[in-house]
C-alpha cells in the first residue's frame, strides 16, 4: 500500500504492478490484490472490457437456473426455490 495526503486526508492506494503477458496472453494477479479482493486459488472470475479497460471481478456463486446469488448446499449450484419447482413438476 502507498499512503499519501490529499486535501488534508490520508489516502491509501494499492501499489501498482507491471506484469508481462506470457506467450499465451496470461498474467499472474499479485497476491496482494487477490488477498484484498478475496480471490482464492482456483476461484472463478469474470473478465470484461469497458471503455478500453479490462475488468476482473470475483464471481459469487449463483443458481445455474435462475441466477440468484447465494451459497448452495449442493454440487449442482441450484437454489432451493428452483429445486422445489423441479420437484413439483
Amino acid at each position: 500500500m502507498v499512503k499519501y495526503v490529499k486535501d488534508g486526508r490520508e489516502v491509501e492506494i494499492m501499489t501498482q504492478f507491471v506484469r508481462k503477458l506470457d506467450h499465451m496472453g496470461r498474467i499472474v494477479l499479485p497476491a496482494e490484490y487477490r488477498k484484498k479482493t478475496g480471490i482464492d486459488d482456483l476461484a472463478e472470475v469474470r473478465i470484461t472490457e469497458k471503455d478500453g479497460k479490462i475488468i476482473i471481478e470475483k464471481l459469487s456463486p449463483c443458481c445455474k437456473i435462475c441466477g440468484t446469488e447465494g451459497i448452495f448446499n449442493n454440487e449442482m449450484n441450484v437454489c432451493e426455490d428452483c429445486i422445489a419447482k423441479i420437484k413439483a413438476l
